[in-house]
């Protein structure tokens, strides 16, 4: 259930029924922690994520720097010109 937060507007004639004030505060404050620990998982994905990408791309550069080396080295293994069929 998707709860509307409104924190600088009070429910109307709101001194009449102070407890229905806090009723009210209370569910959005119940909502905020919701929303919160919805926040919180989203960053720790995003960190899982970005610390795969990382690893991802630090293994790609020294396969890379690997191949590089190879090539120098004339040990790659080089394509022939025509294509097989």
């Amino acid at each position: 259930m998707l709860t509307v937060i409104r924190p600088n507007i009070l429910p109307r004639f709101w001194w009449l029924n102070p407890w229905s004030t806090v009723s009210y505060l209370h569910e959005a404050v119940t909502a905020l922690k919701g929303y919160a620990d919805r926040l919180d998982s989203c960053i720790n994905l995003q960190h899982q994520i970005i610390d795969d990408q990382s690893a991802e791309v630090a293994r790609l550069k020294s396969e890379n720097d690997m191949l590089h080396q190879a090539i120098i080295a004339g040990r790659a293994i080089v394509p022939d010109a025509q294509p097989h069929e």
